[in-house]
């Protein structure tokens, strides 16, 4: 056996001084959705106080599917949101998106019952254009569409690497997952991390605060407080920036607290008030990704 090597002084003194790697930019954008029919369908607030709103909260940009309106927006980024299935137009609302500066654009494939095959075919056509267009992509994890279970995304997922031989980038919305699995809490971390494939493959995110039964949770309850199943699902968004905070690469994460409004409503008529609760899922998202220690309190 060869002697062990010594380190000098010198060299430990070197090596406890060397810079850390920078950590990877966290980019959270506010979905419209939150502001869709906001505070009232008849009260509804102007596009440039929706943008301005956005904008003091402290999120990075803006998550829409293309519109006019979205060049108003001033300094906010824009993350696009479209749907498509085979025989729709692709090209569309990727030079859309590409035209109003996009960083990205979140795509939901298909139907729940489209064939795999199909769906492996419309994903290659995605990849295509999107390095045609100049503009990143993902297949987002939803319902109603092909995606909505992980056993389904894992088919696609590997059918495309089967035939591109390339990851094919995702956006994952964990709520989704959750409620087809019924997960109980405290264990939302250790069964949506599995399998790994998906997570590996993962680009983008969705950070909905969800439980086993409901893809949509209230955040605060009447006097401002965190409600207790937020903070079940806070144990889980720790974990989550945790794991990706360690990741090497300088790519920025790309992540929507996306809590539904309006026209789909995702909340009750029980739940509070979604921009309030959308707000403070932003913050709360910004403390955990400063302080990835796993022994820290999530809040």
């Amino acid at each position: 056996m060869p002697p062990r090597r010594r380190t000098s002084p010198r060299h430990s003194a070197v090596a406890a001084s060397a810079p850390s790697p920078t950590p990877r930019s966290l980019w959270l954008f506010a979905t419209l959705w939150s502001l869709r029919q906001y505070p009232t369908a008849k009260r509804e607030w102007s596009w440039e106080r929706k943008f301005q709103a956005i904008r003091a909260a402290g999120f990075d940009g803006v998550f829409s599917p293309p519109r006019p309106e979205l060049a108003r927006r001033g300094n906010l980024r824009y993350l696009a949101v479209t749907s498509l299935s085979p025989g729709m137009d692709i090209m569309a609302p990727f030079r859309a998106a590409k035209d109003l500066g996009a960083v990205a654009i979140d795509v939901q494939l298909g139907d729940y019952d489209s064939p795999l095959a199909d769906m492996v075919g419309l994903a290659e056509q995605l990849s295509a254009v999107s390095r045609d267009v100049g503009l990143p992509f993902a297949i987002e994890t939803h319902r109603d569409t092909f995606t909505e279970t992980p056993e389904a995304t894992l088919a696609l997922e590997r059918g495309f690497r089967a035939r591109t031989g390339a990851v094919l980038p995702l956006c994952l919305d964990h709520s989704h997952f959750a409620v087809v699995r019924h997960l109980a809490p405290g264990t939302f971390w250790e069964r949506l991390r599995e399998p790994r494939e998906l997570l590996d493959a993962a680009s983008q995110f969705h950070l909905r605060p969800f439980n086993g039964h409901h893809c949509q949770i209230p955040v605060l309850d009447s006097r401002g407080r965190r409600t207790p199943e937020y903070r079940e699902w806070l144990v889980y968004a720790k974990a989550l920036l945790a794991h990706l905070r360690s990741l090497p690469g300088r790519e920025p994460v790309l992540a929507v607290p996306e809590l539904g409004h309006a026209a789909p409503s995702y909340g009750l008529s029980c739940f509070g008030d979604t921009w309030a609760d959308a707000c403070a899922v932003q913050r709360d998202l910004r403390t955990l990704w400063r302080d990835p220690s796993p022994t820290s309190s999530p809040l």
